[in-house]
């Protein structure tokens, strides 16, 4: 809301009348928001991906930062890879990713660099909706990364990327709130299991907002559960303005 009233600030162009001319331009924004609502291709065509990008097709693209050095996974992560790559595939020496551009427009970013910052600058665009296994399941992002895998072994040279999530998963979506709320109420609770997933799996961001539901029989759940908002902040005032994929303004000499 504050970016969108400094925006139209920023449009005035008659002080004599500022008020009115203000009115005036908030009119032509809605106008030009519904239209490309309605009507996408009237968009203007994006400018091209920032320097280090990398542009995965489909819509898709990795956005620094980047490690600046590789390192094994451990843990969690390193098994998930692994379970991904198959038997046979050694554990790669990977860079994390902080940044997955969609299709859609809206910026996929990781627990990795946005638990780094402050709460105040979050912007909590880490949790995402999914394909996994045919059904469409939501995670927390850890990192992206890109895997570089030999296809075939009796061919040394035969490597190539694979561009993946290593996502940490919720559960599936309580079926009596989803149930009794008429599909409105996707409450889900936060699973240990990390996986991997490619990285054009990924549909959408969303929020998940934590919350304490109230049971039938009249009793707060105790379990840590979040309710999930598809397209958080996408509202009239915003349709048809693009994420800056320029905007990754931290420091850091482990990055680049």
């Amino acid at each position: 809301m504050e970016r969108t009233i400094g925006n139209l600030g920023q449009e005035i162009r008659q002080p004599s009348r500022p008020y009115a001319n203000l009115s005036q331009e908030g009119v032509r924004r809605c106008q030009v928001n519904t239209l490309l609502s309605a009507i996408p291709e009237l968009d203007e065509p994006a400018k091209g991906l920032p320097t280090g990008a990398v542009d995965l097709g489909d819509g898709f693209a990795l956005l620094r930062k980047r490690d600046r050095y590789t390192f094994s996974p451990v843990g969690g992560a390193a098994q998930a890879i692994l379970d991904y790559l198959g038997d046979g595939h050694p554990l790669p020496r990977i860079k994390r990713w902080a940044r997955l551009l969609l299709p859609n427009g809206q910026i996929a970013r990781s627990s990795w660099r946005e638990m780094l910052k402050p709460l105040n600058q979050i912007r909590m665009s880490r949790n995402v909706k999914l394909q996994y296994h045919e059904q469409v399941r939501f995670a927390e992002v850890l990192y992206f990364t890109r895997l570089s895998v030999q296809a075939d072994f009796a061919e040394e040279h035969d490597w190539h990327w694979q561009d993946v999530a290593v996502v940490q998963l919720y559960s599936l979506p309580d079926a009596d709130l989803l149930r009794l709320s008429s599909h409105t109420v996707v409450s889900c609770s936060k699973l240990e299991e990390i996986c991997v997933i490619d990285a054009k799996k990924v549909l959408s961001v969303v929020a998940m907002i934590p919350h304490k539901p109230r049971l039938p029989a009249g009793v707060l759940d105790e379990e840590d559960r979040f309710f999930m908002l598809e397209k958080p902040g996408l509202d009239l005032s915003n349709v048809g303005i693009t994420n800056n994929i320029l905007d990754d303004d931290d420091d850091d000499a482990n990055v680049e």
